[in-house]
């Protein structure tokens, strides 16, 4: 059974789209990070495949440095695989008395070279076996295929995303470890 949020207008680069609505508030930031990067991928390829995961870490960590290496070893194997960039986005979460945390993930790619979310699903499995301590999980409909100027499907996957930014569960780590992390994609500095 699908689960819907309300929804509050959010406005970026002077359109406005729908996005999720918490009590608890949420972080704008990282909604618009993470759009900048699906816009930023879609000035360079007219089709962009999003993949929505999560990871479960299965041992205490201080840190993010488990992420960052899965992070760091797909977007070698997505380029090396599919000679294609590759924007993500993740979010802690941590409950008040979990000490372990939680995170949401996704991640952009060429939607010319990959069109579902199967063999990203296979690639991210060896990754977490080969850390050993993490898990994914892969939602429902974890898929989108996003199309330029098709503001139907970029609404979908805005929607879907701006889950990441609500406040509830994030804030709960060591000091100075952050809550989340976009890539930093500027196509224009790109040649593939």
């Amino acid at each position: 059974m699908a689960v819907y949020f309300p929804v509050k207008d959010f406005i970026f680069q002077e359109n406005i789209w729908k996005v999720m609505y918490f009590n608890e508030g949420c972080n704008d930031k990282i909604t618009e990070k993470a759009f900048n990067q699906l816009d930023q991928l879609l000035f360079k390829y007219s089709k962009v495949f999003i993949t929505r995961f999560d990871i479960r870490v299965c041992v205490e960590t201080i840190n993010n440095e488990l992420m960052s290496k899965l992070i760091k070893k797909l977007r070698n194997q997505i380029k090396t695989k599919y000679k294609s960039l590759m924007g993500f986005i993740w979010v802690r979460e941590q409950t008040g008395d979990c000490t372990t945390p939680h995170y949401h993930c996704a991640i952009y790619v060429n939607g010319h070279k990959v069109r579902n979310s199967f063999n990203l699903g296979r690639m991210i499995d060896r990754i977490c076996d080969s850390l050993i301590y993490l898990s994914p999980f892969y939602p429902k409909n974890n898929g989108y295929m996003v199309k330029r100027n098709d503001s139907k499907s970029i609404q979908r996957v805005i929607y879907r995303i701006s889950y990441f930014a609500k406040n509830e569960s994030k804030g709960n780590r060591p000091r100075g470890i952050s809550d989340y992390q976009v890539s930093r994609l500027k196509i224009t500095d790109y040649q593939l």
